[in-house]
């Protein structure tokens, strides 16, 4: 008998050590997780939302043969001579405008020209509306401290899935498996089991892509993106340094996000090659864009333009998906092949991580991925809605809000803060934060547990 009275209360320690955990962290994290599911299903239609609200900008109608592209960035400057084109991008499809990269002083912006007449359709300054969505998406619009908390939330967003899987898990009881997936709707069940089941199974439901669109989010932080790159580089499995190159002798202190948008994660720090010996002549955009096709570059892709005498032409493929990415560097005078990188170049982490965000973006497999990463959103703002409810249906006999009761097996308890800290250990932020819990539980709210038993004895 006080065998099983043992192997119950630890059973109970466990739970109530996990959910603990769970319940506090998503209490904490709850506001964070609606702003980012809300911004995050607005951004995944991007494409669809900036054609419609630029409709007239990015779209002409087919009539011939195309201007030279000197002729549509000298259309740009002659409308716009202040702006500083920057980059060109060029689309598959025969309807759509030519888009340039430009800089109006110390703003940056998009001029779009008709590639058949050389006609400025329009421009737009800055990001637009969407800017402003992805701004909250990834920095709460507080800039490198909302980076962090929007970080640190994703990061115990997993640690949340973990730890809700385990107590969402079936214990003993005859066909409850079937529930984990399919929950219960009887009304005999009760109401708060009702929400259980319902706020259980969609997680479950939910878990795998979550876990995928958060984990690949983590690349673009603050924190685990530079820690995920700096494993990347030494484990070399992010990307071969000037493949193709001929000449590894003619670097810089440049990396190519410093000079070019728009381009894939696992080429973004590669450091740029610089052009040759400055020659009185330089290629012109059209010369290099032939190049660019000669060399197996397949549309949608951007131009990135030389800046200065030692600076290269920059193709980057603009393809939604992942394994068609291209980025390459030439050289601006003889156009030279100076760097190329493909998909099939990347190491492994790098080949994860540009699927994962390929999925994040709702770009892996068209319309469906969006489809599917607005059904996640949905889901888990459905989960933090339910688990409020969960919790207010959880009051106690006066009618008050209560969180879940400490463990009574104070070495389960220990145990399971030990497993919290291993799953985070790959988050960094995550880590931080629970080493702080710990050592504050330690410290500070142990001594006060233990006063107030001394008090009471």
């Amino acid at each position: 008998m006080a065998e099983r009275n043992q192997t119950s209360r630890q059973q109970r320690s466990w739970y109530q050590s996990m959910w603990r955990w769970h319940f506090y962290a998503g209490i904490i994290f709850a506001p964070i997780f609606i702003i980012l599911a809300v911004t995050g299903s607005i951004y995944l239609f991007k494409p669809q939302i900036e054609d419609r609200l630029y409709s007239e900008m990015v779209f002409t109608e087919e009539s011939g043969e195309r201007v030279p592209l000197e002729k549509q960035v000298q259309a740009v400057t002659e409308k716009y001579p202040q702006a500083t084109v920057s980059s060109i991008g060029q689309f598959e499809e025969a309807d759509r405008t030519t888009r340039m990269g430009a800089m109006f002083g110390e703003e940056a912006g998009f001029v779009y020209v008709d590639p058949y007449t050389a006609e400025v359709t329009g421009k737009r300054v800055g990001e637009g509306p969407l800017g402003f969505i992805k701004t909250i998406h990834g920095e709460l619009f507080a800039g490198k401290v909302g980076n962090l908390l929007v970080e640190l939330a994703a990061s115990w967003a997993i640690i949340l899935l973990i730890t809700g899987t385990y107590l969402f898990w079936p214990r003993g009881e005859q066909g409850s498996f079937k529930r984990v997936f399919f929950p219960s709707f009887k009304k005999k069940d009760g109401s708060r089991n009702f929400w259980k089941g319902l706020h259980g199974s969609v997680a479950v439901w939910s878990t795998l892509g979550l876990v995928l669109i958060i984990g690949s989010g983590l690349a673009w932080s603050g924190v685990a993106g530079e820690w995920i790159n700096t494993v990347a580089t030494k484990t070399n499995s992010n990307f071969p340094q000037y493949a193709f190159g001929p000449d590894e002798t003619l670097t810089s202190q440049i990396v190519t996000k410093d000079i070019a948008t728009d381009i894939p994660w696992a080429t973004q720090n590669d450091v740029v090659p610089t052009s040759g010996p400055a020659k009185p002549l330089t290629m012109s955009v059209s010369e290099a864009d032939v190049e660019a096709r000669q060399l197996g570059v397949i549309k949608p892709y951007q131009i990135t333009l030389p800046q200065g005498e030692q600076g290269v032409y920059t193709i980057s493929s603009l393809h939604s998906n992942p394994m068609n990415e291209k980025t390459m560097h030439l050289d601006q005078y003889s156009g030279t092949v100076l760097s190329s990188v493909t998909f099939a170049d990347y190491g492994l982490l790098a080949k994860m991580i540009s699927m994962g965000i390929g999925f994040h973006e709702g770009k892996l497999f068209g319309l469906l991925n969006q489809l599917v990463g607005l059904a996640l959103c949905l889901g888990l703002i459905f989960i933090v809605v339910s688990s409020v409810v969960l919790w207010w249906k959880r009051r106690n006999g006066a009618g008050k809000l209560t969180a879940p009761k400490r463990a009574v097996d104070q070495r389960v308890k220990k145990i399971v803060a030990g497993l919290i800290l291993l799953i985070s250990l790959t988050m960094p932020l995550a880590a931080l934060s629970v080493i702080t819990i710990i050592v504050l539980d330690l410290l500070i709210f142990s001594r006060r547990r233990n006063k107030s038993q001394g008090v009471a004895a």
